[in-house]
């Protein structure tokens, strides 16, 4: 993507919609901030999803399947590695078939 299609794309200030600094407040400290950023990740992700048209459903499905990630990984999307995704598929092999 050009820079001016980007820039056209930006909404005030060339900030993107759903770019995560949209849903924190400058200034404020967050409580929890690594769930308060991960549940601002998972806003931004379903507006871009809400946008492309997409069904609920699809949205919903996706959204639980990172989350049970999330849960089984015991971490955060920045901490998550390979090795993770391939002990969370075998798990899922060795339960489901």
């Amino acid at each position: 993507m050009r820079s001016t299609e980007r820039d056209e794309l930006a909404g005030k200030g060339g900030v993107t919609p759903g770019a995560a600094r949209l849903h924190l407040a400058d200034g404020v400290p967050l409580l929890r901030p690594e769930e308060q950023v991960f549940e601002a990740m998972l806003d931004g992700w379903r507006n871009q999803q809400l946008a492309r048209n997409l069904a609920l459903s699809t949205i919903n499905g996706r959204e639980r399947k990172v989350r049970a990630f999330a849960a089984h990984a015991d971490a955060f999307p920045w901490s998550w590695s390979s090795m993770l995704a391939d002990e969370w598929f075998g798990d899922l092999r060795a339960v489901g078939g």
